[in-house]
């Protein structure tokens, strides 16, 4: 299993430490932060990792062979000869990505905390193996079908038996049980009642409530509104 990590930065908000070492390379808790990642990624299974590299990336290769000895992983460098936004590196690393249909993981290089490696790739298997992404703050009741492409924000709270696919769920909504939600953001501290049927890039704001047994069909809820009909028709609702 493979593993992308993007380490092509300038490190500018860590300056002057940066002009000496690569952002990843500065340690935290006396350990590379870029280390901190790579071994939680052999813990879960991960046996190839690659570099989106640019800045200082004769350091970064330096130190990584080190670590691809003592770790008994592959480490490859992909380089970014320029600029090419968010998404350009995994563009540039496609060929390395490509070799299996095996699932990989994509992180930024500067993010410290417990990684849940494991109980991610097991969810993502579960639910569809395309562009899973829960927070581990999240509860997944039982029955419910997730993926693929959604993202489920932090303290979000899914009941049992949903569907969800191609959505956006934002931090602190809830989504109750039976209710199957595609194409859709729901939006912060939300409420989507039980049995609701949501569709065709249907968008709640900010603490919106909708109730039991709806169909909303392209409706654009402006924060604070409670939904007690049907929407069948596109439409903003203010």
């Amino acid at each position: 299993m493979k593993a992308l990590i993007l380490v092509g930065g300038y490190g500018t908000r860590l300056r002057p430490l940066t002009l000496s070492v690569p952002k990843p390379l500065v340690e935290f808790c006396n350990k590379p932060i870029l280390l901190h990642q790579v071994e939680a990624l052999v813990k879960a299974g991960v046996d190839h990792v690659i570099l989106a590299v640019s800045y200082m990336s004769d350091l970064l290769e330096r130190e990584m062979r080190v670590q691809e000895e003592r770790l008994g992983i592959r480490i490859s460098l992909s380089h970014e000869k320029e600029p090419l936004g968010t998404a350009g590196p995994l563009a540039l690393a496609r060929e390395l990505l490509n070799v299996d249909n095996e699932p990989f993981f994509v992180l930024n290089s500067d993010v410290i905390c417990d990684f849940p490696f494991k109980d991610l790739l097991q969810f993502h298997h579960n639910h569809g193996k395309e562009g899973t992404i829960v927070d581990p703050t999240a509860q997944i009741g039982e029955n419910c079908t997730i993926g693929p492409n959604v993202t489920i924000g932090a303290g979000v709270v899914v009941e049992d038996g949903v569907r969800i696919k191609r959505c956006t769920v934002l931090k602190g909504a809830r989504v109750r049980s039976h209710s199957w939600l595609e194409s859709c953001i729901v939006g912060w501290s939300s409420s989507v009642g039980q049995w609701v049927r949501m569709e065709n890039v249907t968008v709640l704001g900010e603490d919106v409530i909708v109730n039991d047994e709806l169909y909303l069909n392209g409706a654009n809820v402006l924060p604070h509104k409670s939904i007690n009909e049907s929407v069948p028709e596109p439409r903003i609702i203010m």
